[in-house]
């Protein structure tokens, strides 16, 4: 085993970044506030770096001050989720700005969850919309969403095609956020009564089996259930007939269902 890899060798790596941290290098003061928030662990969980949180503040505060994005956007998520310090949604969301300024499409989508959890849906969806229009091809799964059921924006199911389109085709997408557009797009295809637009889409979603909900629709149009007009108090769409009320459609009632951070 290489031994940068071992804890001695990450001992070594800790020491060279704080000297280097220490005579103000602004790359190694991020590195270093970086490994320590998080700490390193080998493949059996065992750690090699232990997680200091507190410590990571410190050196994070520095680059973010001296202007580094990445940095700005970690004291952000560590004021986020209270690490280190107490949680605070308001320099939270400061950190976050900053970041954005600098370039980073993760701080943008950051604040995009801030804002769902808070309930504000306009917001959110707002700085989903940036964080895709900076590259961010996962936020996109987001914006297609909002577009799909008018969440934060207004209602457009033409947009919503184009913004999981393009999601799926991007080569930046995460898998499971491909995953994701898939299933919605088919949900988009069966509202408009194109099943046989739909099942490919099901079909590559559920491939490995880490999407439930698009197996589960998979298997109940392969067995040839029939659609009916959904129950749900808001009347959208259609749901599978021996389904619970609204089940194809029971992620509306949720904000943004997003896995972002």
């Amino acid at each position: 085993m290489p031994d940068s890899f071992t804890k001695r060798g990450w001992r070594d790596r800790i020491a060279a970044l704080q000297a280097r941290a220490a005579a103000g290098e602004v790359s190694a003061q991020t590195d270093l506030g970086l490994t320590l928030q998080d700490g390193i662990q080998d493949q059996k969980g065992r750690a090699l770096v232990r997680r200091a949180p507190r410590a990571a503040l410190v050196w994070l505060r520095q680059a973010a001050n001296r202007g580094d994005a990445t940095a700005a956007g970690s004291l952000g998520y560590a004021y986020d989720r209270g690490l280190g310090t107490r949680a605070s949604v308001r320099e939270a969301i400061r950190w976050y700005r900053r970041a954005v300024r600098g370039g980073s499409s993760t701080a943008a989508t950051n604040l995009a969850t801030v804002y769902r959890d808070a309930g504000n849906a306009r917001r959110a969806f707002q700085w989903w919309r940036r964080s895709d229009l900076m590259g961010d091809a996962d936020a996109a799964v987001d914006v297609g969403y909002g577009y799909q059921y008018g969440i934060g924006t207004r209602r457009s199911t033409a947009k919503a095609h184009r913004t999981y389109r393009r999601a799926i085709a991007s080569r930046n997408t995460s898998e499971y956020s491909r995953e994701a557009a898939m299933y919605h797009l088919a949900l988009l295809w069966l509202d408009g009564r194109r099943p046989q637009r739909a099942l490919p889409l099901l079909r590559r979603a559920s491939a490995d089996d880490d999407y439930p909900e698009a197996a589960t629709l998979l298997r109940q149009l392969q067995a040839g259930s029939a659609l009916r007009r959904c129950r749900c108090k808001r009347g959208l769409g259609k749901a599978l007939r021996g389904h619970a009320r609204c089940m194809l459609h029971a992620k509306r009632t949720q904000l943004f269902p997003s896995t972002s951070r």
